[in-house]
């Protein structure tokens, strides 16, 4: 005699140099396979959930630091007699801007001067500047800076003058001809490109070198 009863094995094993411990079974061979099934069925479930929940922690953390910047452009809204070209960040997050791009009618432009040149009738030279744009004009960094969640960066501003009037008329008239792209990306390094008009800016891997820069401290 074992001591053992029929169908029931000792969950521990011993002898001179060994404990190895059994799994506890019922004696019933389909209720054993059902069990470990069940088990095996709960660590899944468990693991999906698990899986499931860090998926929603980072879209939440992702959709609270969401950037999302928007073309801006003014012709009297900052203060009268004034037109302002520049970029808003109407998102919730920090927009880390990697490119601008700004065109006139469909072609890439690539400083203000080459702007006011091509839409306003500027001259080519110095002395055409100091002659029809006595002033001169404000200007902002465009590209390599962060913007903080409503904050508005003009990049281009000119306020009209008698001196500039011809000028600031032109421009005036072609403003809407003037279109934008930009790269830039989230505090989480995710980027999208943009066009600054809708609200669906398209998402990319990182932000490459545009092919035609805009500069506003070029010419």
């Amino acid at each position: 005699m074992t001591g053992e009863e029929p169908g029931i094995h000792p969950p521990v094993e011993t002898g001179a140099e060994h404990v190895h411990a059994h799994p506890r079974h019922v004696g019933l061979r389909w209720l054993d396979l059902c069990i470990a099934l069940t088990a095996i069925a709960i660590s899944a479930i468990s693991l999906w959930v698990a899986i499931e929940h860090g998926r929603t922690e980072r879209e939440l953390v992702a959709s609270n630091a969401w950037p999302i910047l928007r073309e801006f452009r003014s012709n009297g809204d900052l203060h009268d007699q004034e037109i302002g070209l520049g970029l808003s960040n109407g998102g919730v997050g920090p927009a880390k801007v990697r490119s601008l791009e700004v065109f006139y009618r469909g072609e890439p432009v690539g400083a203000p001067l080459e702007l006011l040149r091509r839409c306003c009738g500027l001259g080519p030279d110095d002395a055409s500047f100091r002659r029809q744009l006595p002033g001169g004009f404000n200007w902002a960094a465009a590209d390599g800076i962060v913007m903080r969640p409503g904050e508005m960066n003009v990049v281009f501003r000119l306020v009209r003058s008698p001196g500039n009037a011809a000028v600031y008329d032109r421009l005036n008239g072609a403003i809407q001809q003037i279109g934008f792209r930009a790269c830039y990306c989230s505090i989480l390094d995710q980027c999208w490109r943009s066009d600054l008009r809708g609200v669906d800016p398209t998402p990319v891997r990182s932000c490459p070198a545009p092919a035609h820069p805009y500069r506003a401290n070029g010419r």
